[in-house]
């Protein structure tokens, strides 16, 4: 229950940044608030999952080597972690397709999961969590489990599918994101803890 709250106030604290962002992008670059609304889903999901994964902050930068690279090890004995490290990445594997046209391809989605967990993992080095080879087996499995489900719900992408987005607003998206959780939310959040403890 803690980290769903957590959770919470870190994607408050995202969002003190995140909705006039995207209320100037709206502006410059998506013209549409149907659009804007549906890439700001996305953007909150983004910040959620980088939140629970311990993306590291300019405030909590620390390298700590704890890596392991043997696959499948203690996967079966942590399989509560494993489920979760799936159902994590399920919104994900979701959102893509159904925004970007480019990513209606399994492989593409794939890829993108991989890539996406693999800098996660990378970055992990910076925080006080392991880097490990089964979390991003199981965040690439967990995306592609989303990318199935979003092609049954829209019946193969030919309905319920943003048309014509385009692949910069992805980049920018989660580079807003990203910059957001390092840069500025830390300030904001240790702020709202303070509010609320």
């Amino acid at each position: 229950m803690y980290r769903i709250y957590s959770t919470l106030i870190e994607i408050m604290a995202a969002a003190v940044f995140i909705i006039p962002l995207w209320c100037i992008y709206n502006k410059i670059w998506f013209h549409s608030w149907k659009r804007t609304i549906i890439y700001m889903v996305f953007g909150f999901y983004l910040t959620a999952l980088l939140a629970l994964v311990g993306f590291p902050s300019v405030t909590s930068l620390k390298i700590d080597f704890a890596v392991n690279i043997i696959p499948f090890v203690d996967m079966a004995s942590d399989f509560i972690n494993a489920c979760l490290n799936i159902l994590l990445f399920v919104p994900f594997g979701f959102f893509l397709p159904i925004l970007w046209d480019k990513f209606r391809k399994i492989k593409n989605v794939a890829l993108m999961g991989l890539l996406t967990t693999l800098f996660i993992e990378i970055i992990q080095i910076f925080t006080f969590r392991t880097t490990d080879i089964n979390d991003v087996i199981t965040n690439t499995i967990g995306t592609i489990v989303g990318y199935f489900i979003a092609q049954w719900i829209t019946n193969k992408f030919t309905k319920r599918i943003l048309l014509n987005s385009k692949m910069c607003d992805f980049y920018m998206i989660c580079g807003t994101v990203g910059l957001v959780m390092f840069f500025f939310q830390p300030y904001i959040s240790s702020w709202l803890w303070g509010m609320v403890l």
